[in-house]
This record gives structure tokens, C-alpha cells and sequence, in this order.
């Protein structure tokens, strides 16, 4: 139910995104991150879906940059962290108390002077502690960022969020930020996982992983879609993988189904 179906969007798309929140098209799919070393899932991120009524279920390719253009990322990005966080502390209930959440953030986000102070009251409200929660910014966005995002950034890892920078590998020039923000973990872009045959992106891959291990940062390869890609990433020791290997992204019924009978298998 969670897959793609790529429509183009009508010229009202503005109007109806408007009307998705209202009416409550708009949901959220979960998919499982997993730890390498211990087979057990790690985590989940948090992945927003349309369901529109005459074209389907429409990729967040194609709304979430009309919903930025409009500024409607801000309720919506909201939304996605208190749904989110309310099924997380549902599942910690429920005996999962190990598992975090990555939700991702945009750069109009960040860039309100509030969004930290947000974050952390919707975490309050929803009684899920920081350090389950995990915000994925691009690459391109923390070269992009502004003070006010910069600053949010560095209320909420102080406040015990991590953070995570997506798309890793694209342009080093982020490495500079690393430290300023005490960066939790990085994403393997997925184009080198997809084609992990190629020698220069295993070089590319490999350097990655090595960078994390010697600067005490996690890695999580992203896109993990074969046996193939996954034992490569687990002999190199990347910490972590996503991917259609294990798992499409799930409704929220689905997932806590994924998770009894993952703890029947007891892992991968």
C-alpha cells in the first residue's frame, strides 16, 4: 500500500495540499533500520505519503517541493513529528523500548527561529525521550545553512536529539560542520550502494565507512536493495542498513506486525 504511484499533479496541487491536511490524506509508512553487528532492528524512519482522491498515492518527490514552496512544510513537518513520535512511544510500550526514529527536516524548517523549542515540546507531549529521535538533513542542506538553522541544530543535539546528515558522499565540503554540531551519524548516498559493483564507488564506500570508524561516527547505508549489497556493507562493518532487502516501507499496522515477527526470527 506504501509504494509509488508516479502521477503528474494538477495545477491546483496548492490547493489540495491544503485540502490533504484537513482532511487528513496525507499518512505515514515506516521502514526498518538495521544494525549489522547485531541483526536486531535499530530503528525506524519516518517516511510521509499522499493518498489524493482522484490520483493515488503521490510521491513526496513530486508534493513535498510544492509544500515548501508554499511554506506548508512547516505544519506538515510537524505533523509528521508528533504522528511519529506518538507511534514510537507506542511501540516502546509495547516492548520495543530499543528502537529510535529518523524523521527528516528541510532547510525552511530549520530556518525558523522556533523549530528546536517545537521539536522538543512535541517530544514532551508525546513522551518520547531526545535521544530516540533522529533528524536527517541533507547534505546540500547543511552546506546551505543559515545561523538560524545552524542554531537550531545546535539546541537540539544539546538538548539530546542526533543528528544524521543524509546523502553523505556527494561534497566533502560538509565535513567542516561535523564537529560544530557533534553530527551523530551519516547516510551512504544511495547512487553508490546501487551500483556497489563498480570499483569506484566500493573506493568511495569504503573510504566513508573508514571516515566513521575513525571519527567515532555511525554509518548506515541507504537503499540496500540485494543480498550482494548488504554482505558487502556488513564485511566493510557499516554500522547500519535500509532497504528494500528487508523491508518496503510499512503502514503503521504493518510495521508493528514486522516487529513480532521480527522478534520471532530474532533478527536477520
Amino acid at each position: 500500500m506504501c509504494g509509488l504511484v508516479t502521477k503528474s499533479l494538477q495545477s491546483n496541487v496548492k490547493i489540495d495540499l491544503v485540502a490533504a491536511m484537513e482532511k487528513e490524506e496525507l499518512f505515514l509508512c515506516y521502514q526498518p533500520i538495521i544494525n549489522t553487528m547485531t541483526k536486531r532492528i535499530a530503528g525506524v524512519e519516518a517516511l510521509i505519503r499522499w493518498k489524493h482522491p482522484n490520483q493515488g498515492i503521490i510521491s513526496p518527490l513530486q508534493f513535498i517541493p510544492v509544500a515548501e514552496e508554499t511554506r506548508l512544510i512547516i505544519p506538515i513537518g510537524l505533523w509528521v513529528l508528533r504522528t511519529a513520535s506518538s507511534k514510537l512511544k507506542e511501540w516502546h510500550e509495547n516492548g520495543f523500548a530499543d528502537i529510535s526514529l529518523s524523521v527528516n527536516v528541510s532547510a525552511i524548517q530549520l530556518q525558523q527561529p522556533d523549530f528546536g523549542e517545537a521539536v522538543i515540546k512535541i517530544l514532551y507531549e508525546t513522551g518520547m525521550f531526545p535521544e530516540y529521535l533522529e533528524l536527517e538533513i541533507t547534505e546540500s542542506l547543511l552546506l546551505e545553512s543559515s545561523l538560524i538553522a545552524a542554531n537550531n541544530l545546535s539546541y537540539l543535539n544539546k538538548q539530546g536529539v542526533r543528528i544524521t546528515i543524509d546523502d553523505f558522499g556527494t561534497g566533502y565540503n560538509s565535513l567542516k560542520y561535523i564537529q560544530e554540531l557533534d553530527v551523530s551519524s551519516f547516510k551512504i548516498d544511495r547512487t553508490f550502494i546501487y551500483n556497489i559493483g563498480d570499483k569506484v564507488n566500493k573506493a568511495i564506500i569504503d573510504a566513508i565507512i573508514k571516515l566513521g570508524h575513525d571519527i567515532n561516527i555511525e554509518i548506515i547505508g541507504e537503499g540496500v536493495e540485494t543480498k550482494e549489497q548488504y554482505d558487502y556493507l556488513k564485511k566493510k562493518r557499516c554500522h547500519k542498513v535500509q532497504g528494500y532487502y528487508f523491508s518496503k516501507p510499512l503502514l503503521p499496522e504493518e510495521m508493528g506486525e514486522f516487529l513480532k515477527e521480527y522478534i520471532k526470527r530474532k533478527g536477520y
